[in-house]
């Protein structure tokens, strides 16, 4: 049985993962649940973050925090690139078999950024984040780190803003009206191709400032997105589609502590399994409303 000085050292490093799990779940999660769009290049838009900040930080001198915000920004414009030109185009066009095509155009878009990444920063198969100075801390017989530390204010702060703004914005308002029905959005003069490129930055951005803050951690890597889109995907479905930003962040935070947990016990090769197994579990209990899913993901009118 582990002692109690272990357990709680664990759930530090749960409630830090977590919190990095809460972000990038609501990233992902409205993305999904207000376009319909099954974003697998949210991959691409993350790890492009990443090395975006890396190299400013590199060849430019830019500070940590000045290149965490311009890693973001250019996840942001690819995010919303993706949309605008590929997805759009492809939604109007295929009809009834958009959820299909736009999944597997996203595919595509994840393995053509992935290789490009690797072509442009060929000289490394890895680049680290500049200008951060990471220093430990003992505290109560807990070992923390400065990095983990921000990771959770930072991922906290955004998701409460997030709520925030979805709650009493009228920007709020109107995601909310599309997510609803897209269709009866139109009859009211809400546009919702304009909202879709809305979320779609919103979700690109805060997966950016995850990318950045992860890579500060390890590195930046051209496949550094499969894991955290995953378990975006594990916490955004779990939280359930149209959750309240919070709402979906306890669960990625609920999620980073049974996986800590579950190292106690057994190798950290498997805590993935356990993850994929409460989510078996939750999609064999719980009653699907396929007509609800087929309302949700079908396409906008034009």
């Amino acid at each position: 049985m582990p002692s109690f000085g272990e357990f709680a050292q664990f759930t530090v490093a749960g409630l830090i993962a977590g919190s990095a799990y809460a972000l990038v779940g609501v990233a992902f999660g409205i993305i999904l649940s207000v376009t319909g769009r099954f974003h697998f290049a949210f991959m691409f838009t993350y790890a492009i973050s990443a090395y975006a900040a890396s190299q400013v930080g590199e060849s430019y001198g830019f500070p940590f925090w000045l290149a965490l915000i311009f890693g973001a920004l250019v996840g942001t414009v690819f995010g919303v690139a993706a949309e605008a030109l590929v997805y759009r185009p492809l939604a109007e066009r295929s009809g009834v078999y958009a959820l299909l095509v736009i999944f597997v155009a996203s595919l595509g878009l994840t393995i053509v950024g992935r290789n490009l990444m690797s072509l442009i920063w060929i000289d490394s198969a890895s680049k680290q984040i500049q200008g951060f100075s990471n220093v430990g801390y003992h505290v109560a017989g807990l070992d923390l780190t400065k990095l983990g530390l921000i990771q959770v204010v930072v991922a906290w702060t955004l998701v409460i803003l997030l709520g925030v703004l979805l709650s009493y914005t009228a920007l709020g308002r109107v995601v909310r009206a599309v997510r609803i029905n897209p269709e009866m959005s139109l009859v009211v003069g809400i546009n919702p191709k304009i909202v879709y490129l809305q979320v779609f930055a919103i979700g690109s951005f805060l997966g950016g400032v995850a990318a950045v803050l992860n890579a500060t951690q390890t590195a930046a890597k051209p496949d550094m997105g499969f894991n955290p889109l995953f378990y975006a995907f594990v916490v955004a479905f779990l939280a359930g589609l149209g959750s309240h930003p919070v709402r979906v962040g306890l669960v990625g935070l609920a999620i980073g502590l049974v996986e800590s947990w579950s190292s106690l016990f057994m190798s950290t090769r498997w805590t993935s399994l356990v993850v994929f197994g409460i989510l078996f579990v939750y999609v064999a209990l719980r009653p699907v409303n396929w007509p609800d899913i087929r309302r949700r993901f079908r396409p906008v009118a034009a």
